[in-house]
């Protein structure tokens, strides 16, 4: 941790030996349980509501739970919708973890953050989790009028591996019931490549690790750990594919192994056409915006109020 200049939260969250994770299954229950203690730590919440609904996706046997927070008091009638795909490396996530970011955007940017809760691996493995994001897509129309959404301009956000998965939303030609254009992605995964230069200098004692997303993609993938197929992998699209993608900001953090596959993105997608922004911010790691405790640093402040903004922005 002495490579860089990190703010003192953070240097205090990554000098903590009990988050360390050992790549087993045994590790993965225990990355869970401590991450969702982490996550009822004190922080400010934004007054909002929750409503849960549930789809039937077809092979599953449990429907499929889908989160719609909204302001208690919204400012207009017609709420904007924010389709969040919450990352984790496959292997974490629900919504207590992301609870208090999700209530601030909701309130915040005065949108109806609509939150898939798919499956986790490896429970679960490729392909069921984008079939599961897929049918929760399709339903928006199905919600709408009950909760006064705005569907003609959907936007989608995401971090970690839900970027992956938006990028293949976006991809599939099937989608049509919905129109997606804008998107947001935070400290995207967008390649199947464990060799950049972020993945070698941040491999250890920046929380994630470099063996973790190793180890959380063969969890995810099965089978699959040689080559996954090219729709895993957004950073190999081609340009053609890219060019549909629709305006697009993309926030890295210096200390973190997929920054450079994250900002490799952005220049990719730009170079395709794509409107993008794209922001690095300093002194921070992997998913600073998510954790509780990181919630009142410069990095984590900065980085919500440019997102707030930017989904506030209808043009």
């Amino acid at each position: 941790m002495d490579k860089i200049s990190l703010e003192p939260a953070v240097r205090t969250l990554c000098s903590d030996e009990r988050r360390r994770f050992i790549p087993t299954t045994i590790g993965i229950r225990a990355l869970r349980k401590r991450l969702q203690m982490q996550q009822e730590g004190p922080v400010y919440q934004h007054p909002a509501s929750f409503t849960t609904k549930k789809v039937v996706v077809p092979g599953r046997t449990e429907p499929l739970n889908i989160h719609f927070v909204y302001p208690r008091q919204p400012a207009t009638a017609q709420l904007p919708v924010l389709f969040y795909i919450h990352g984790g490396q496959f292997i974490t996530g629900d919504l207590q973890v992301y609870n208090k970011f999700v209530r601030e955007l909701a309130v915040r940017a005065q949108v109806m953050v609509v939150f898939p809760e798919y499956s986790l691996a490896p429970e679960a493995q490729a392909p069921d989790q984008i079939k599961q994001l897929q049918h929760a897509l399709a339903a928006l129309p199905q919600f709408g009028e009950e909760f006064n959404l705005d569907l003609e301009r959907v936007i989608i956000g995401a971090d970690d591996v839900g970027a992956k998965f938006a990028a293949q939303l976006i991809a599939d030609p099937g989608i049509k019931e919905v129109a997606i254009y804008k998107m947001a992605w935070l400290c995207p995964v967008t390649n199947y490549n464990f060799d950049t230069a972020s993945y070698y200098e941040f491999a250890g004692g920046y929380d994630l690790t470099r063996e973790q997303m190793k180890f959380a993609w063969r969890q995810y993938l099965g089978q699959l750990t040689e080559q996954p197929p090219l729709r895993e992998m957004p950073l190999r699209y081609s340009s053609e594919l890219l060019a549909t993608f629709p305006e697009t900001l993309i926030i890295t953090a210096e200390a973190d192994v997929v920054r450079d596959e994250g900002e490799a993105m952005a220049r990719k997608m730009r170079d395709a056409g794509v409107s993008v922004a794209q922001i690095r911010m300093q002194g921070t790691i992997h998913n600073f915006v998510i954790y509780n405790e990181l919630d009142i640093t410069s990095s984590c402040r900065l980085a919500m109020n440019v997102l707030v903004d930017w989904i506030k922005k209808r043009g």
